[in-house]
């Protein structure tokens, strides 16, 4: 067995992002066919050129700073000797997807296993977003304005909507329709049933991750209006925070990490109609907002994000296939 070690120094990418494309890397190694060093130019003899590979080289490759050279990485492997050029550039072709095709397994035991997987899945997202410090900081940050928000702008914002009604009024139920977190659960239900049924690894993966974000909000935004008790507008109990914005955030977050800002984007400005039109309806005051919408940032972004295990500042991500194996460095910054 052939064992490979990568190290990939990726800036500006989220962990899941950079395994992609790691993964991507060590498949198009393993395909090039070349995982041992090249030829020692001083070799004269034709058969040392096309000698096999030393099965116990430990082979060690480092792509740049980048995700555009992480595309590039396996092309930039030495070419075997007399190949010839076209094979080259047919080899530096970047692969559609790293993702491998479900296969071999029922529908029913697809669901079977990730059911089985989804509460260790839950608690590694709780992990990730509420014992982690950067988000405890941003989630205390958000409490504080809150409150600053609860004491000066709520009562005057209340007054002015009942007063008078705003172009928001003539758009119905829609926000309230599209935000509704039941409906984010539903979509990306048929989202997974889609995945498996078509055998489609990559939209398996996302909507799974978008479920389990949008399960943990839930369960972390209902504990929280129970606790609180506090009130909306409209007189209704458990106003506090809104689930509507902090659904409809988790569902950029997760976009947004999957497929970057022009994606993410439209799913911003949609929550944020979402949160202004339950402001015109009564059921929230900008308070409820402030920290829902932290609160499905959070959660969303770090679902995905994740947390890989460290060594020396680098995260260390195993791979292995049935033709080799190794580790992968990653650092991020």
């Amino acid at each position: 067995m052939v064992l490979a070690a990568a190290v990939v120094l990726a800036g500006c990418a989220d962990s899941r992002t950079v395994r992609r494309r790691a993964d991507g890397v060590c498949d198009r190694l393993m395909a090039s066919g070349d995982l041992s060093p090249a030829p020692q130019a001083s070799s004269s003899s034709p058969a040392a050129s096309t000698q096999a590979p030393d099965k116990s080289t430990l082979t060690l490759y480092l792509a740049p700073r980048g995700e555009d050279n992480l595309e590039v990485a396996a092309a930039e492997t030495p070419a075997k000797a007399g190949e010839p050029a076209a094979a080259e550039e047919k080899k530096a072709e970047p692969a559609e997807t790293p993702f491998k095709p479900i296969q071999g397994q029922s529908f029913g035991e697809i669901l079977k296993s990730d059911v089985k997987a989804a509460p260790s899945a839950l608690w590694r997202g709780t992990k990730y977003s509420f014992f982690n410090t950067q988000n405890v900081v941003v989630l205390s940050l958000a409490f504080g304005a809150d409150r600053l928000v609860r004491e000066t702008l709520d009562s005057k914002i209340r007054d002015d909507f009942r007063r008078e009604n705003t172009s928001l009024h003539a758009t119905g139920d829609f926000g309230s329709v599209i935000g509704n977190p039941l409906l984010h659960v539903g979509l990306a239900g048929g989202w997974y049933v889609y995945s498996v049924n078509y055998r489609d690894a990559r939209q398996h993966e996302l909507s799974k991750t978008m479920l389990e974000a949008l399960v943990l909000n839930g369960a972390a935004t209902g504990l929280l209006k129970v606790s609180m008790g506090d009130r909306s507008p409209n007189g209704e109990r458990y106003g506090w925070p809104s689930g509507h914005m902090s659904s409809s955030m988790v569902v950029a977050s997760v976009i947004h990490e999957y497929y970057g800002w022009q994606a993410g984007l439209p799913c911003y400005l949609l929550a944020g109609y979402v949160g202004a039109s339950r402001l015109e309806d009564r059921e929230h005051d900008l308070s409820d907002l402030v920290f829902g919408g932290a609160l499905g940032w959070v959660i969303g972004h770090s679902v995905v994000k994740g947390e890989l295990p460290k060594l020396a500042g680098f995260c260390v991500l195993p791979y292995r296939s049935e033709e080799f194996g190794g580790l992968m460095f990653m650092k991020q910054w």
